[in-house]
């Protein structure tokens, strides 16, 4: 776990979209490492009827000389999501990140399709970007109560989860 950063990067994002945008359920929560050298910290969700979309963070953010020493998507981790209702989501992974942060860099990725009003219950699941095995616990997967947002998380330890 890292000592999470105010989400100045988010902040600055939605500052930049002219208030037309905001974060409707607001979480900070550290991920892990999901790839190498960099924490993924899940800002919150945005919830419309074009798509749902998990804004987030990698802290610290990433650096241009790593994709010559990593590979150009060493920073790919993966998420798929479902609900109470058995929505089809799908599991394309698109998004995008800000390259030029420092601290912390903004992201998006899509939920694969908007979240139902109905939907009681959202889990969001995650991999660590291919190639990398944390070696500190990361979280594996939130369980979001909708509409109110309180959100549980579900970890992996790879210390315990070798034995």
């Amino acid at each position: 776990m890292i000592r999470i950063p105010p989400r100045t990067a988010t902040d600055a994002y939605f500052a930049k979209q002219g208030g037309s945008r905001q974060l409707d359920i607001v979480f900070d929560i550290d991920l892990g490492e999901l790839l190498e050298g960099h924490h993924v910290v899940a800002r919150g969700l945005e919830l419309s009827d074009v798509g749902g979309v998990l804004h987030y963070e990698f802290v610290p953010g990433l650096w241009e000389h790593e994709k010559e020493t990593k590979g150009p998507f060493f920073w790919y981790w993966m998420l798929s999501t479902e609900d109470d209702l058995g929505t089809p989501y799908d599991d394309d992974n698109r998004g995008a990140f800000d390259s030029e942060g420092k601290t912390a860099a903004h992201g998006t990725r899509y939920l694969g399709g908007p979240v139902p009003h109905e939907a009681r219950r959202l889990r969001v699941n995650f991999t660590p970007a291919e190639g990398w095995t944390p070696t500190r616990s990361w979280c594996r997967q939130l369980n979001i109560a909708l509409p109110g947002g309180r959100v549980t998380e579900t970890w992996t330890d790879p210390k315990r989860d070798a034995r």
